[in-house]
């Protein structure tokens, strides 16, 4: 007899038809025993309502037929309640045994008129008892017998099913939509996973989603047992069929003892050399290099790689640069397994660099000539106002002082040529014993500052005397008093610029301030760098200039934004001596 085998749906498939079942039927099953917890409570409340209707029937009848029983046989006609009471129509109490109380007797009712016996509770008005209450006839007067009798458990049991009906019921109806909303998004990995099985794979001819993943797997376990016990060459093998054609450069594969395994064609197409088709010596593959084989044949003896290097070979279209990099492989144990050499062309791309160079550094001959022009400039505006100078004041005494100091001037103009030319080198400035105070004096009343103000001060009794080269400090104080001048002529203002000197530690210091707009955002990161500017008709080498002067004289300069707006440009000197 042969067993009927149920068809497979397919694991997804049974998941999305069996997990919403099953929790649908989870859902039916606790509101079914939550409904029957319920009704098993209702009929305990209405045995109880019965017996104590009986009760309290029996007692007003009893009542009825008079006389009035004392309170003790009251009490054991129900021993079970724990309050008794008699009440006329209006609810106003007669007698009243066990708890004691007062007010109407009949608000439980809403005050109605009691025609016939009523019973209710727990819960409501009745709280946690049962209430009963029986109209009769005593004596020609109508009168309301109402007892009492605790249902404490009874109403606690009544109360949990209420709450448990306000939460089993939503929690399972939000659990089953929880459940269908959310039941694809869990299956996203398992459907993911199928699709890249049935891609690999698309001949299975398993046609269940389990069947189909435990095959691929067990086939893919034994690729990978197979694949261990292959021979050590076959990690060669790989390389080379995974690198040789996609890869980008020039490759060049030898093993532990400098058999070239493999050439791939961009190497051979570099070297001008044969493609390798079997394994041959280095010596006998780049016998026509014999710098790049003395290069890789050091790299097998040592067995070591080579970083990064350059070597010129000489090749039918002249000579060509190539970048060699020689990395080692070894085994899992540490030994060494072979050589894999990668180079490419680097013959244009020292061609483009050297056209850039050779740009940048026109680009730099034309600013270092602007550069000149600036200083030119700027001292021969000086050489015309000390002239303007001399036609406005004649006299004898004022003339002398005046050509003192366009000799002077002239001096400062060689020496400008001079320290241009020798720009770069450090050793170009003569100390001597120089007072800054006077120094920045003597730059505060430069003529061409003559339409903003200069405020000379020196804070405190230091001396201000150091070793230095006076005209190169003077050069550098006058840079930054020209930046502050057009400074404040750009936020026109008529200054006037602050000059101080102060000794801070062992520090002396000069600073100048003026009220402009402040330092550009795009040259505060490259301040003292050459010919950054942030005006479009300045050069950009007063800064560069007055960094390098002060560097020279073993001192510091920075530029900070002045508190109230503006900028304050600092120089700090050591009060040893100097660098």
């Amino acid at each position: 007899m042969t067993r009927t085998r149920w068809p497979r749906l397919g694991l997804r498939r049974e998941i999305l038809i069996l997990l919403p079942v099953t929790v649908f039927l989870l859902v039916l099953i606790s509101g079914f025993t939550l409904f029957a917890y319920r009704s098993g409570v209702d009929l305990l409340v209405e045995e109880r309502q019965r017996e104590v209707l009986a009760v309290t029937q029996q007692i007003a009848a009893d009542l009825a037929s008079g006389p009035w029983p004392a309170p003790t046989e009251l009490r054991r006609k129900a021993p079970a309640a724990s309050r008794i009471a008699i009440a006329d129509t209006t609810g106003r109490p007669v007698r009243s045994f066990g708890a004691q109380g007062t007010g109407n007797l009949l608000t439980p009712l809403q005050n109605q008129p009691v025609t016939q016996s009523v019973v209710f509770g727990p819960g409501a008005a009745a709280g946690d008892a049962v209430m009963g209450f029986a109209p009769f006839q005593y004596q020609e007067q109508s009168f309301v017998l109402r007892l009492e009798v605790p249902a404490l458990e009874l109403a606690r049991q009544r109360q949990g099913v209420r709450i448990l009906s306000w939460v089993v019921l939503p929690t399972s109806v939000a659990l089953l939509v929880l459940t269908l909303l959310f039941l694809p998004h869990f299956l996203r990995p398992y459907d993911t996973l199928v699709e890249q099985v049935q891609r690999v794979a698309p001949d299975t001819d398993d046609h269940d989603d389990v069947s189909m993943l435990v095959s691929t797997v067990n086939r893919a376990l034994a690729a990978l047992a197979t694949a261990t016990e292959e021979s050590p060459d076959d990690d060669f093998t790989a390389l080379r069929r995974t690198l040789g054609a996609s890869l980008e450069s020039g490759l060049l594969l030898l093993d532990q003892e400098g058999l070239v395994l493999t050439l791939n064609e961009l190497g051979s197409a570099l070297l001008e050399i044969d493609p390798v088709e079997e394994p041959v010596p280095v010596t006998t593959c780049l016998a026509t290099h014999p710098g790049l084989l003395e290069m890789l044949s050091r790299a097998v003896t040592e067995a070591k790689g080579l970083p990064r290097q350059e070597i010129r070979l000489d090749t039918s279209e002249g000579g060509r640069t190539l970048g060699f990099t020689v990395h080692v492989l070894r085994r899992d144990d540490s030994t060494v397994r072979g050589h894999l050499a990668l180079f490419v062309d680097l013959t244009e791309s020292h061609r483009e660099a050297e056209a850039r160079q050779l740009a940048t550094s026109l680009e730099q001959l034309g600013e270092l000539a602007a550069g000149v022009a600036h200083e030119l400039r700027n001292s021969l505006a000086t050489l015309r106002g000390y002239l303007t100078l001399i036609e406005r004041h004649p006299d004898e005494e004022s003339i002398t002082d005046y050509l003192h100091e366009i000799r002077r001037e002239s001096d400062h103009l060689q020496r400008v040529v001079e320290d241009f030319l020798s720009f770069a080198q450090p050793d170009s400035a003569r100390f001597e014993t120089v007072d800054l105070l006077e120094i920045a004096r003597r730059a505060a009343a430069d003529p061409t500052l003559e339409a903003v103000s200069v405020e000379v001060e020196a804070l405190g009794n230091a001396s201000w005397k150091l070793q230095g080269d006076g005209q190169l400090l003077e050069r550098a104080l006058r840079n930054l008093l020209h930046n502050a001048a057009r400074a404040e002529q750009d936020a026109e203002s008529s200054g006037p610029i602050h000059l101080s000197l102060r000794q801070i530690g062992d520090q002396i210091e000069l600073a100048v301030e003026d009220r402009g707009p402040g330092i550009p955002s795009e040259v505060r990161t490259r301040l003292f760098q050459p010919f950054a500017t942030g005006r479009s008709d300045g050069v950009g080498l007063g800064l560069s200039l007055a960094h390098r002067i002060v560097t020279l004289h073993g001192g510091k300069i920075h530029l900070e934004d002045r508190p109230g707006g503006g900028t304050r440009a600092a120089i700090s000197f050591p009060t040893g001596a100097f660098v």
